[in-house]
């Protein structure tokens, strides 16, 4: 027989287990959102897309970066996808806060909020007339929130597995531990790189602020397949 200490358990458990679920599958959609977002937006942008040197913002321009060309399609692609973007992470966000029984639950719904404000300035072309400041603050809002609330999820997926206990580790142990170095790592070399070009003009090759914000975003939406349910 199980008492009734035991089934408030078993019903607790389940309530975090099925939470859990909901969230991690809004998570999971973001990234199809994302990826065909800026593919379908590369495919109709109205010149040729510098990967390394033109920021993901330009595809959404109301005019393309180097020939000044009419970008409505890919405009409107960006500005929709990235509006959508906006809705679901504010979803999670309400997920997130209505959901005390998830770890960390309030931080990790303002950080989604960062999220949802960064996504919906994305969304606004960023040479708008008036709203090109909210384009800029939105960019940086969500590639760095995304950022932070990656590492975040990853950081307490790494504390909650692992000790540091000087003994052989299993190879997920270093697994986890790259994750959560290489997004931390990335998100201050992009912040080093951004002021770095912005004060000395430091530039090259491959030393640009838009070649790593795409190496930033790529590595950020693989981690998000990384988390275990038990990190929702």
């Amino acid at each position: 027989m199980i008492d009734a200490s035991e089934a408030r358990t078993a019903m607790i458990d389940n309530k975090i287990r099925k939470s859990q679920k909901i969230v991690r599958i809004m998570i999971w959609l973001t990234v199809p959102v994302i990826i065909l977002t800026l593919g379908l937006a590369w495919i109709f942008y109205a010149e040729s897309y510098e990967f390394i040197h033109e920021f993901i913002s330009a595809l959404g321009n109301i005019r393309s970066f180097d020939d000044d060309n009419v970008n409505t399609v890919s405009m409107i692609i960006m500005t929709t996808g990235f509006s959508v973007l906006a809705f679901m992470n504010l979803v999670i966000a309400i997920f997130y806060f209505i959901r005390p029984v998830l770890l960390f639950n309030k931080l990790k719904g303002l950080l989604y909020v960062l999220n949802t404000v960064g996504a919906a300035g994305i969304a606004i072309p960023g040479d708008h007339s008036t709203l090109s400041l909210y384009h800029v603050i939105g960019a940086f809002l969500f590639v760095f929130s995304f950022a932070i609330v990656n590492f975040v999820q990853q950081m307490l997926r790494f504390s909650r597995k692992h000790d540091f206990k000087f003994e052989k580790k299993p190879f997920d142990f270093y697994f986890d531990m790259l994750i959560v170095v290489i997004v931390f790592s990335l998100m201050i070399l992009v912040g080093i790189l951004y002021i770095l070009e912005n004060t000395i003009g430091l530039t090259g090759p491959v030393i640009t602020v838009p070649l790593w914000q795409k190496i930033l975003l790529i590595f950020e939406l693989i981690a998000i397949f990384v988390l275990d349910l038990d990190d929702m």
